[in-house]
């Protein structure tokens, strides 16, 4: 009730007893003020979230995999204006569709780019009631962990430093990378889990929320081993055999085709390294005649909606198999080469053996051997071997007992003499240099997965890359040279004197932006011949660029001091506004045969080209409309750029104004980026146009300290009376100056002397001037020899004074005074 119904009340009541009335008084005056309280406290929110976007969940929400967040916001009273705006929030963490139900309960949903922590709350001083007060602390609070990608699973053997064993009964553990357990309920259980072939599991077990083991036995079958070429009637390990389960093995290559689902295909000693071991069995052979064999299981894990994860299936080798070892290296070298040593399994210490070399070759660098040593991966590694004359060069390599695989499996002959194992190679080390001719080329390499189309074709990831060179056409010859040229001066080695039209590399690793220009000289049996060259360029690289891959690892370049350059480039989602229907940006070498222009050609003092050149292009595409920029990473490192006085600087070639212009202001303000890091060698720019980009060394100096003290100020003169002295000359000099000019410049006569001549002072008299003149007096011509003198000073007095305008003489356009100066 207001005031007024209060008093209304009292004076219909007035007749009632005083202490009725007094009653109803003091009622008031308490609701009164009841009601002046709770409007004048301060707002204060409460957010709940007991449901996702796609679940009740019915309990406060904690974990969210990938499903955003329903949150009611309920203030304590009406509030005003309050908006999505007025949360803060955690970094990452974004407020969907903000929905106001009344002045005092709100509806939003919160969700994150990242995983970790994402909270949300109202400061101090920012929602106010009605009354105009504000919240004085943080209010509406609420957290939860958000997952914005799904776990992924592992699989561990205990014992074993992989996914390999050689004992029946085994300890496995499944590791998670984040959480299982979400709001109380556990997604992942026993029921989830299971092994194929069947296997059973037993004593499943949670250890942590993303920890779990089981115990599993491998079960063995007996299998009567065959021979290729024998006959299974007549094989002496039949009657060894079990009648239950006698099945037939037998040898055929990887990629053969098993005659149904039943038939399992794996490594055993039986067959080479080069064929597999097929059984009509679903479990390994027992141990009758494969006694080493590498037999794969897997362990698959079902779909859980709840945390987002797909069905996976993690690989399980049952592995009483050695490892065997090969080598790679070139056959013909000039320069230091590497060696690659490849197992036929992840290895437990991949470098515990290394190549030796044959006593009969030339020496080798011990420093640059050891200090040239890289990890290629679990299974393989490279050395750099530098000889240091000329000579063949044996490099072989055997294994140990020190070369054990994951399993545990050793190449110890000693104790077991098929485990031994070893290799090979010999290197021919000259300067005499390879050659190539008339000419095609066959470039393979491997295929990343962020390559279109690189699930089908793709080379196996360990396979290095390799080019053939073939030519053709050259009459008459009997023999060739070949060799291929880049860079500067870096070249294959030639090889002379070849019958055959072809040169296989078995280890050529293109490099982005170079002209690899390949060389074949013929040779006649008369020893004429004839040089024809072609270049070979980095086939183009067509990535997926619909963000799937954020940072994609391309071939490297080319630095001026001729060492690698690592080259990324960083896509992000929602690059594009517009693009094609292949999602795909192309990555090529510039063509300077074909329509690319030659960066060299815009070098001067202070702009110098490079060996990074390229194109980035949409393929059918002619207009691309960036959303965000495409970021470039050039990684040169300490050794990659010998100048100080320069640094790198991308530019692309604008074909409207054929000029090149820097990259990084083909990007909006808010988005251009150009980073270099001399120390480390790392040049980052961001842009947004697709055209011919080439890297160029610009004029740059570092600027220079000096310790050198400032030069001393010379003391200036204060003394009054030099200053006095100073001043005074200053006026006698000006004065000496206007009475000479005066003087030279208007004489006159003096009284009682003649007039002074001007031809004594060197002017020319007026009457010299003036051909004629007409006087006002007369009206008349009357030429200047007949003006007398006091005319003359008449005349030059009239001279000196200001004319009215009207006094002036007026001669229009094309007009002549005719009176003056006589006919045109």
């Amino acid at each position: 009730l207001g005031c007024s119904s209060w008093a209304a009340l009292g004076t219909m009541v007035g007749s009632c007893a005083p202490s009725a009335l007094r009653l109803i008084r003091a009622a008031g005056v308490a609701l009164l003020a009841a009601r002046h309280v709770a409007v004048s406290a301060e707002p204060a929110g409460t957010i709940t979230a007991t449901s996702t976007h796609g679940r009740e969940w019915g309990v406060p929400v904690q974990v969210s995999y990938m499903d955003p967040v329903n949150c009611t916001l309920r203030f304590n009273e009406d509030v005003a204006n309050f908006s999505a705006d007025d949360f803060m929030t955690t970094t990452g963490t974004r407020i969907l569709g903000f929905e106001s139900l009344n002045a005092s309960v709100y509806t939003f949903q919160i969700a994150s780019d990242v995983n970790g922590n994402m909270s949300v709350w109202v400061p101090p001083q920012t929602v106010r009631n009605v009354t105009g007060n504000f919240n004085s602390a943080v209010t509406a609070f609420i957290s939860v962990t958000f997952f914005a990608y799904p776990p992924s699973a592992s699989l561990r053997l205990d014992g074993f430093a992989g996914p390999r064993t050689d004992q029946a009964w085994n300890l496995a553990y499944i590791v998670f990378n984040s959480t299982t357990v979400v709001n109380g309920v556990d997604a992942f259980s026993s029921s989830l889990v299971s092994l194929s072939p069947f296997l059973l599991i037993e004593n499943f077990l949670k250890v942590s929320d993303t920890l779990f083991k089981f115990n599993f036995r491998i079960t063995k079958v007996d299998i009567q081993a065959v021979n290729d070429s024998a006959n299974s009637s007549n094989d002496t390990n039949a009657s060894n055999a079990s009648s239950a389960s006698t099945v037939v093995a037998d040898c055929v290559l990887p990629n053969a085709t098993l005659p149904n689902e039943n038939y399992t295909k794996f490594l055993c000693s039986r067959c080479s390294r080069s064929q597999l071991c097929t059984a009509h069995a679903k479990y390994p052979p027992n141990d009758v005649g494969f006694e080493y064999l590498e037999f794969p299981f897997e362990v698959e894990l079902q779909a859980m909606s709840m945390l987002g994860f797909e069905a996976t299936s993690l690989p399980l080798f049952y592995d009483t198999l050695w490892a065997e070892v090969s080598m790679e290296a070139p056959e013909y070298a000039q320069a230091p080469f590497f060696v690659t040593v490849s197992w036929s399994e992840a290895m437990g210490d991949v470098l515990a053996v290394q190549p030796v070399f044959g006593a009969g070759g030339p020496p080798v660098d011990e420093e640059t051997l050891r200090r040239n040593v890289t990890i290629l991966s679990p299974s393989s590694f490279k050395v750099l071997v530098a000889p240091t004359s000329t000579g063949v060069l044996t490099i072989s390599i055997n294994g140990t007992r020190a070369t054990e695989d994951l399993a545990g499996n050793s190449n110890d002959f000693r104790r077991n003499s098929r485990a031994r194992t070893g290799s090979q190679v010999v290197v021919v080390y000259s300067a005499g240099p390879p050659l190539q001719g008339d000419v095609s080329f066959d470039y393979q390499r491997p295929h990343s997965a962020y390559e279109y189309g690189s699930a089908t074709g793709a080379l196996a990831s360990s396979t290095p890359p390799s080019l053939n060179v073939s030519w053709s056409g050259f009459i008459t010859a009997t023999s060739y040279d070949f060799w291929i040229a880049w860079g500067k001066d870096l070249a294959t080695p030639i090889t002379a004197n070849l019958t055959d039209r072809f040169v296989f590399f078995p280890d050529f690793v293109a490099k982005l932006g170079l002209d690899y220009t390949a060389y074949v000289r013929a040779y006649n049996v008369w020893g004429e011949t004839v040089v024809v060259s072609k270049v070979f360029m980095h086939p183009r690289i067509n990535v997926v660029a619909d963000g799937s891959f954020d940072d994609v690892a391309l071939p490297s370049f080319l630095s001026e001091p001729q060492t690698a350059v690592a080259f990324h480039a960083h896509i992000g989602r929602n690059t594009f506004l517009s693009f094609n229907s292949l999602r795909v940006l192309s990555f090529r070498s510039i063509d300077r045969q074909g329509s690319s222009v030659e960066p060299c050609n815009a070098n001067s003092n202070l702009l110098r080209c490079t060996f990074l050149n390229f194109h980035i292009e949409v393929p059918s595409s002619r207009f691309v409309v960036f959303r965000n920029p495409v970021r470039l990473i050039f990684l040169f490192g300490p050794n990659g750029w010998a100048d100080p006085y320069f640094q790198p600087q991308l530019r692309y070639w604008e074909r409207f104004h054929s000029e090149w212009r820097v990259a990084s202001n083909s990007c909006p303000p808010h988005q251009r980026q150009e980073e270099w890091d001399a120390n480390s060698g790392v040049y980052a720019v961001a842009v947004c146009h697709l055209t011919q980009f080439s890297v160029f060394e610009r004029f740059a100096p570092q600027p220079t300290s000096t310790t050198q003290a400032p030069l001393a100020r010379a003391e200036s003169y204060e003394d009054p009376t030099f200053l006095a002295g100073l001043g005074g000359s200053m006026v006698a000099m000006v004065v000496l100056f206007l009475c000479c000019f005066f003087a030279c410049k208007r004489p006159w006569r003096k009284d009682g002397q003649a007039r002074v001549p001007f031809n004594d002072l060197g002017i020319r008299p007026v009457t010299d001037r003036i051909p004629s003149r007409r006087t006002a007096e007369h009206g008349f011509h009357k030429p200047a020899d007949d003006i007398g003198d006091e005319e003359l000073l008449a005349l030059e007095d009239s001279q000196a004074r200001p004319h009215a305008l009207e006094d002036l003489p007026v001669v229009l356009p094309g007009e002549q005074d005719t009176e003056r100066f006589g006919p045109a």
